[in-house]
């Protein structure tokens, strides 16, 4: 992604680091799109990246004044359960559809003619009204998978060793295992949890 602007849907522990990972590859401008405070605050201060909270501002029009065409690449972070349109809330409902486009139909919309999609966020069987013709009018590259680990496993040790990635940033609890059901049920709900360093035993060490 270097030196090409870059969106970013989804500002979990995924889409926080895919925006670390940007700034590495040298991305000239990068814009985050959450609704969570915590997520959004973390992405602006530490990352200095440009956000969006999707329900106070439009998304695909806050984009394009900030990169006007349209970013180069999108990268989808966020995953299926988040439709945003009522046809889409509704197919869902009623169990006509396992996902949702509604995200998917925002990044091709905002991604440049020629750009890249990415879709890393969970996806588990179809999703309606997918926008093919935006797709292929647009000429987009479209990939989808969940990270190939072992092909990047070198880089990554290199750049923690070196210092210039420090994935402790997205952390923002150190509990102890026993509090596992508790955190995760807090995580699920959105209340103040981006990523738990879990102790297996109780200590006192930071």
């Amino acid at each position: 992604y270097g030196h090409r602007p870059a969106a970013i849907w989804g500002l979990g522990p995924i889409g926080l680091m895919a925006a670390r990972w940007c700034q590495i590859r040298g991305a000239k401008k990068i814009i985050g799109i959450d609704c969570v405070p915590e997520r959004l605050r973390l992405a602006s201060l530490h990352l200095k990246i440009d956000t969006i909270n999707f329900k106070e501002q439009k998304t695909v029009d806050t984009i394009f004044k900030l990169v006007p065409g349209g970013v180069d690449c999108a990268i989808e972070c966020a995953g299926f359960e988040y439709a945003t349109t009522l046809l889409h809330k509704v197919e869902r409902a009623l169990t006509l559809e396992t996902d949702t486009a509604d995200i998917l139909s925002e990044m091709f919309t905002a991604v440049r003619k020629f750009g890249n999609v990415s879709i890393i966020g969970v996806y588990t069987g179809y999703a309606n009204h997918f926008p093919i013709g935006a797709m292929m009018e647009k000429d987009l590259t479209v990939k989808g998978g969940q990270s190939p680990t072992q092909k990047y496993w070198k880089m990554c040790l290199e750049k923690i060793d070196s210092g210039e990635l420090d994935p402790t940033f997205i952390i923002s609890h150190k509990l102890n295992l026993s509090d596992g059901p508790s955190a995760y049920k807090k995580f699920y709900d959105k209340d103040g949890i981006i990523k738990v360093f879990f102790r297996t035993t109780p200590t006192t060490a930071p």
